[in-house]
């Protein structure tokens, strides 16, 4: 069940996944990946970082190493993370909103917080996923 996909970078086999939908490359699953987009205000009186993909448990040390780098330049202004164009897991945002009601944010490396005052904006929508006991 081959088919032939058209990419931008050319021509492509397609095949069946395990599940039977049609599949291709990593291109059509580049949506997953975590993009992170960071401003900072010229006078370093706040941040934002837009980010876009599907943010999972394992994104999200990423996403903290991110934000702690921001926050070293910030000493202590504001920091928004825009999670408005992503899709995150309900626990991600369980995390997220209580690093945001304790004003901490964790390393995403080891078990070390810094204090930072982070503001999250909320995904439209938010990521299912099957938990197993």
């Amino acid at each position: 069940m081959n088919h032939q996909t058209r990419t931008v970078l050319g021509t492509r086999t397609s095949v069946a996944s395990r599940h039977g939908a049609a599949s291709t490359t990593h291109y059509d699953h580049s949506e997953h990946r975590l993009k992170i987009m960071v401003r900072i205000e010229a006078d370093l009186e706040a941040a934002s970082m837009e980010v876009h993909g599907v943010v999972t448990g394992a994104s999200l040390r990423a996403l903290y190493v991110i934000a702690r780098r921001t926050t070293s330049l910030l000493h202590g202004k504001d920091l928004t993370i825009d999670l408005s164009r992503a899709r995150a897991t309900d626990t991600v945002l369980e995390q997220l909103h209580e690093c945001a009601r304790l004003s901490r944010l964790s390393s995403g490396v080891d078990s070390s917080e810094v204090p930072c005052r982070v503001k999250i904006v909320d995904p439209g929508f938010i990521h299912k996923v099957k938990e197993y006991a």
